[in-house]
């Protein structure tokens, strides 16, 4: 079949009621007032998605890259939403992290409440294609590791950012840095293969003397080599989503 089953369990209301947030509402944005961009996760379990396009929201539901989806019509990318959604109270007893970062929520039953409402809310019909093409692996290279263990808690966002010419990663796992990596920098599938467990911190010690902050690949990679880890590259499968069908909601 070409629609995934998942998209049709939800689309016909055939998935658990705690699979589904209790209440959720979806207003679109007015792009001429200020506004905050993002994800957040809040104790409880309370998911608001500030200033997202329906292809932002996808990419979170379903943690994929941007330049994984594809299809749906123009607005699908430039309409901007927010989103606040509440999940049940059996919903938040299967919750099993509050982590997220600026496009991503880590616990995979939120991500699954956040299908739902997509495909309710917006009438979101999608499929997936598979084609080969390039992968990365994130692995142990043979010098020093020299992140340092976050004291973090269930609750705090990881980051990686690139200001003033130097790297800062915060409270970050390594899935988080692929993710990073696959979204911002390589536009590839990124493996995480470190075997590293926990969330770390790192501040690049001395800032790049000629900082590109159009184009900073070069420096990502040269501090993912700094910091005691390599990328390797292969050939592999490279999955992509397709919108077939969305509706704009109606605001509520």
């Amino acid at each position: 079949m070409r629609l995934v089953m998942w998209s049709l369990l939800l689309a016909c209301g055939l998935i658990a009621a705690q699979d589904k947030f209790e209440v959720a509402s979806v207003k679109p944005v007015d792009p001429s007032a200020p506004h905050m961009v993002g994800a957040r996760v809040f104790p409880g379990g309370r998911v608001v998605l500030s200033c997202f396009s329906l292809k932002d929201m996808v990419m979170t539901a379903f943690r994929m890259s941007y330049w994984q989806i594809s299809g749906g019509e123009p607005w699908t990318a430039k309409d901007l939403y927010t989103v606040e959604a509440e999940p049940s109270d059996s919903g938040r007893a299967a919750i099993r992290t509050l982590r997220y970062t600026l496009y991503g929520i880590e616990d995979e039953h939120l991500r699954e409440m956040l299908q739902a409402l997509l495909i309710d809310r917006f009438q979101l019909r999608f499929h997936r294609e598979t084609k080969t093409g390039r992968v990365f692996r994130i692995e142990r290279s043979n010098k020093p590791l020299v992140l340092q263990p976050a004291d973090v808690s269930v609750t705090d966002a990881g980051s990686v950012g690139y200001a003033g010419g130097a790297w800062v990663i915060a409270a970050t796992t390594m899935p988080q840095l692929a993710k990073f990596a696959a979204d911002n920098v390589l536009h590839a599938p990124v493996v995480d293969g470190t075997g590293l467990s926990g969330a770390f911190d790192y501040r690049q010690p001395v800032p790049d003397l000629e900082p590109n902050y159009k184009d900073n690949s070069d420096s990502f990679l040269r501090m993912i080599h700094d910091i005691g880890l390599k990328m390797d590259r292969t050939a592999g499968p490279v999955e992509i989503f397709v919108i077939d069908h969305a509706a704009k909601p109606e605001p509520n």
